[in-house]
């Protein structure tokens, strides 16, 4: 069964990239991570469709109850807007 999830597109270089993958596995949530350090072209194209700017793109994916209903990709934003969206305050974690 798919269960709700993160969606993030990443950059291998970038530190902000790290530290959500890292809060993430501390919080034990089910994420998945696309990292574009070699596809600039998608990352830009990307970053245009998403209105993000920066890496990296967060997007929340809520599973419908009965698998009938689509799934919702919820954008979140960045690492700042993933900390608060889990209640998290302070430094990287």
């Amino acid at each position: 069964m798919i269960d709700n999830h993160y969606v993030l597109i990443t950059q291998g270089s970038c530190p902000f990239c790290q530290d959500a993958i890292k809060l993430l596995k501390e919080k034990n949530l089910k994420f998945i991570y696309t990292d574009m350090e070699g596809a600039p072209e998608v990352l830009e194209l990307t970053k245009m469709t998403s209105g993000h700017k920066t890496v990296p793109i967060i997007y929340e994916v809520v599973i419908g109850k009965d698998m009938q209903q689509p799934a919702q990709n919820n954008f979140i934003g960045g690492f700042d807007e993933l900390k608060k969206h889990l209640g998290v305050e302070g430094g990287a974690s």
